[in-house]
């Protein structure tokens, strides 16, 4: 988790030589835990109830943390819950949709990221990540859901920041 200076702007130790300040802030920050379960629903696109009752129904599967004793997620948290909203809504089981886009954003997306799956596929690693550009040259010989997760991820980034209140979170 990173660290913060007095006036509260963030502090990244570790920077591998390939990475840009940038690129640290992001990684870091995806993962930083801060938000509260009302905040991860609002920005999820998740119901307030339906949330809680995923954290009931699956506590141990959920990949938020506890402090206090009060549920907490992370923008690649929020992130995993509106894509496996999407990917729920298209008909894939609620867990099976958590893992799936739990395997596709341990790392942030880039902005044009698709994630491709087809149709009752069920596997924690079904689909694959192409870019908005390749989308016309997809052969669609069956029913695929294409889902915007760059655009998802972008967008919980951007709502993430402006709670965070300072523009050193956004990405």
């Amino acid at each position: 988790m990173p660290q913060r200076d007095a006036v509260g702007r963030f502090i990244f130790t570790q920077i591998k030589k390939s990475q840009t300040l940038q690129e640290a802030a992001m990684s870091d920050l995806w993962a930083e835990r801060a938000y509260s379960a009302d905040e991860a629903a609002t920005i999820s696109g998740v119901r307030r109830g339906t949330l809680g009752m995923w954290l009931i129904r699956e506590p141990d599967i959920l990949f938020s943390g506890k402090v206090g004793g009060r549920r907490v997620f992370s923008p690649k948290d929020i992130t995993i819950l509106a894509t496996a909203r999407e990917l729920e809504r298209g008909g894939m089981v609620l867990l099976t949709a958590i893992a799936c886009a739990f395997e596709h954003l341990d790392e942030p997306p880039g902005d044009d990221a698709i994630l491709l799956v087809h149709n009752g596929q069920v596997a924690h690693n079904a689909g694959r990540l192409i870019a908005d550009r390749d989308v016309p040259r997809i052969t669609v010989d069956k029913s695929v859901q294409l889902i915007p997760i760059g655009m998802i991820a972008a967008r919980v980034r951007g709502e993430c920041a402006a709670i965070y209140g300072g523009t050193d979170v956004a990405v």
